[in-house]
């Protein structure tokens, strides 16, 4: 009996520390061209830092956007990650996030270490790169991967403003 149980612990040690390595919150709304220009870099990024025990969520902060909507837009995008509305603005003002697309990341404790930009596919507005050469998100969820501790780091993000709440 005491094997079985130290085999179960042994096994349910990696999914355990999984679990806790933290959470990405990608700000995303249907009609903003940039952010659904970046929908395979959220699938892949999901798959990648998914099975390394990130919990991904897409969040879209219009009121007026539905779950039906949110179906929508997952299927025409072929988005893996799960999607939520945010009609009363908790997780906008939670991250800090003005912009969509814009990442937060959270370490294992809830603490926000990271937001902004995805890459550096956009320079601006119109100015959009053939190839990326800098990896913003991909790389904090490297560093947080590897067990580094990180402060609070902000890339201002390119993309369709979220329209503040009246």
């Amino acid at each position: 009996m005491i094997r079985l149980l130290t085999a179960i612990l042994l096994l349910a040690s990696p999914l355990m520390a999984a679990e806790k390595a933290g959470r990405v919150e990608i700000f995303v709304s249907t009609d903003c061209p940039i952010a659904n220009a970046y929908s395979p870099e959220f699938s892949r990024l999901h798959e990648e830092y998914g099975a390394k025990g990130f919990e991904f969520l897409l969040v879209y902060p219009d009121p007026s956007t539905t779950d039906s909507d949110i179906a929508t837009h997952r299927e025409e995008y072929s988005l893996t990650i799960p999607g939520v509305t945010d009609p009363d603005h908790k997780r906008v003002k939670s991250a800090g996030a003005k912009i969509t697309p814009e990442a937060a990341v959270y370490n294992s404790t809830g603490e926000l270490v990271y937001r902004g930009r995805i890459d550096n596919l956009f320079n601006d507005y119109g100015d959009k790169r053939r190839v990326v050469t800098e990896h913003y998100l991909r790389s904090v969820l490297a560093q947080l991967v590897e067990g580094e501790s990180l402060s609070f780091t902000e890339m201002k993000a390119i993309g369709c403003y979220i329209e503040p709440l009246d």
